[in-house]
């Protein structure tokens, strides 16, 4: 979050809307639970969209301006050094498809 944080206080200052999905603290084990919240918490403050997610979800994606489709499997919110990928689709349809899967079709 300390790469991320600059970044969201910027879009935000400017009336972007920004939500972050992510599971709900209560499903990870107490060593993460307590950092999730916090860093929950700190998003909340600065003004932005929280969606938890109950049910193992382990999505790793993210949506912009509707059409473009980030997804794969690094862990955008915590990682900096990995070998994970993540592959970007430019398409309002598959925007759209990953929308309504996750069952966000009044955010997205």
């Amino acid at each position: 979050m300390e790469r991320l944080r600059p970044i969201f206080k910027k879009l935000l200052n400017k009336r972007v809307k920004i939500f972050l999905i992510t599971r709900d603290p209560i499903e990870h084990d107490e060593h993460f639970r307590h950092q999730a919240t916090n860093e929950i918490l700190e998003c909340k403050e600065m003004g932005i969209n929280i969606i938890l997610f109950r049910g193992n979800h382990h999505c790793k994606l993210a949506i912009l301006e509707r059409k473009i489709l980030w997804e794969g499997s690094l862990n955008i919110l915590s990682q900096t050094y990995s070998q994970e990928v993540m592959r970007r689709i430019e398409s309002k349809e598959l925007a759209k498809q990953m929308s309504n899967f996750l069952n966000l079709k009044s955010v997205v």
